[in-house]
């Protein structure tokens, strides 16, 4: 069996070897160790939590005992891979006198476990897509060692390895970017509430907080501190996740009175992108909730000519009939904008309202 393990507090110890990608999750209010397991083949099965286990995890571990063997030869690998509460590779670390090894059993250098590292941090290489046969050409008359680069396949992998442990890289990277991670996010997906999703949020990693937004949907009540973290989001005013936010809320997320009108207060306040992605999604709501009715029409007068515009398409699409809307919206004729003035006339004639009323 492969141990599979969540812990809150490692040590370290002067004869271990350690390289670690930042932590950008920070949570202490758990001192307990919850311990699962896999088998060897790594492939996922349900696991149960030790009875009594509590709090929330900071990173997760796994001790890998297995062989790297290549064309009949294996030389054994002990090793503590970490990732972080998303899946994120986090780091590694060899213990009690452990180290990793190249051809010939040449122990690696510095600079050799600074490159695995960060090999191991990119999701993106290609080794992910490629079992370690196709990239490396093992035939005869080229370097056999069990962990060389050879033939013509060398140039276009030796950037993704570690020279002289091609196997090594692989099958590490195949262990961080496999079975395990998603399971690692499983957990952290049944233990997502308000407070963990607002913590991930606050993580500096994009990643992380873009993994936090794609799993809004799961939860079933936004607070304030959510709601709150939401609007901190979309006032940085950085589009891609403010899209992701917006995207990922569900109707029934949507139906919340003080997230509507939150989102609706940010008019005026965010980007033009950012102001037609709220319009967008609150016309997407099951119904427009009346708070936001009596917010927008207290402040008419600071809205303007485009913004007018969609607030009319907002409460047509929601069926809005409010005589004081009515006769707030009456005030604004004459408009200095002809355009909008016909959108007001036009609005108010659908709600069998006259301007002179």
């Amino acid at each position: 069996m492969i141990g599979l393990s969540l812990i809150l507090f490692f040590y370290e110890k002067e004869e271990d070897i350690r390289y670690f990608q930042p932590a950008t999750i920070s949570i202490a209010d758990s001192s307990r160790l919850i311990t699962l397991s896999v088998n060897d083949s790594l492939h996922r099965q349900e696991l149960p939590q030790d009875e009594g286990a509590a709090g929330i995890p900071l990173n997760y571990f796994m001790d890998l005992h297995t062989g790297v063997c290549y064309d009949n030869e294996c030389r054994p690998l002990k090793i503590r891979v970490y990732w972080n509460i998303t899946g994120r590779y986090l780091g590694f670390e060899l213990l009690d006198g452990e180290f990793l090894s190249k051809h010939d059993h040449e122990p690696f250098l510095p600079a050799e476990y600074e490159q695995l590292n960060r090999l191991l941090a990119d999701p993106f290489l290609p080794l992910g897509n490629f079992s370690f046969e196709d990239l490396v050409n093992n035939t005869a008359g080229t370097d056999n060692s069990v962990d060389g680069v050879s033939g013509a396949t060398a140039k276009d992998v030796l950037e993704y390895v570690v020279p002289g442990a091609a196997y090594t890289t692989h099958k590490l990277y195949h262990v961080v970017h496999g079975p395990v991670q998603q399971q690692v996010m499983e957990l952290t997906e049944k233990q997502l509430d308000p407070y963990l999703f607002t913590e991930i949020l606050q993580s500096t990693d994009q990643s992380d907080r873009t993994w936090a937004l794609e799993r809004l949907a799961l939860l079933t009540k936004l607070d304030d501190s959510v709601i709150d973290a939401f609007i901190g989001i979309l006032l940085e005013e950085e589009y891609f996740q403010s899209y992701l936010l917006l995207k990922s809320l569900t109707i029934e997320q949507l139906e919340s009175e003080d997230l509507q009108l939150q989102l609706f207060k940010l008019i005026g306040k965010v980007d033009h992108g950012i102001e037609n992605l709220i319009f967008d999604h609150l016309a997407e709501a099951a119904h427009l909730n009346p708070a936001v009715v009596d917010h927008s029409r207290a402040n008419l007068s600071q809205v303007n000519g485009p913004q007018l515009v969609k607030l009319l398409k907002l409460y047509t699409v929601h069926g809005i009939n409010s005589t004081k809307l009515n006769e707030a919206l009456s005030e604004m004729i004459p408009h200095e904008n002809s355009f909008v003035e016909r959108q007001v006339r036009q609005f108010l004639e659908k709600q069998g309202w006259s301007p002179d009323h």
